[in-house]
């Protein structure tokens, strides 16, 4: 808007509100300005987290799979050192994980053994 559009809004503002009105007017309107940039602020951060998200956590991933890591050979414990530890050491193997029967737990009215070949 040029300076001549301008002034002829604002004789106009001033014809139809009067001198007493104008000043409430424009506080008036000027509070209503800044709740809708606040809004619309809002709103643009909020779109803009929802879109920076996914690439972040890309990022970060990317970052983590690209990180530099300890090598075997600079973490290698000397032979005397790694056979005293091994010994210290039991070793969970996967047997030693499954119980013999996982329902045995349960109480026996929730547990229904089916004879195997039968069918419902």
């Amino acid at each position: 808007m040029g300076i001549t559009e301008i002034v002829m809004i604002m004789a106009i503002a001033l014809i139809l509100f009067g001198p007493e009105d104008l000043p409430e007017i424009a506080r008036t309107l000027g509070k209503v300005v800044f709740e809708i940039r606040k809004a619309t602020h809002e709103l643009t951060k909020e779109f803009q987290g929802s879109f920076d998200a996914p690439s972040k956590i890309l990022n970060k991933a990317f970052e983590q799979t690209t990180s530099p890591r300890i090598t075997h050979q600079a973490t290698a414990v000397p032979q005397s050192e790694a056979s005293e530890s091994n010994t210290d050491i039991d070793l969970l193997k996967y047997e030693d994980e499954i119980p013999d029967d996982p329902l045995a737990e349960l109480p026996l009215d929730m547990v229904s053994y089916e004879e195997k070949g039968a069918s419902r």
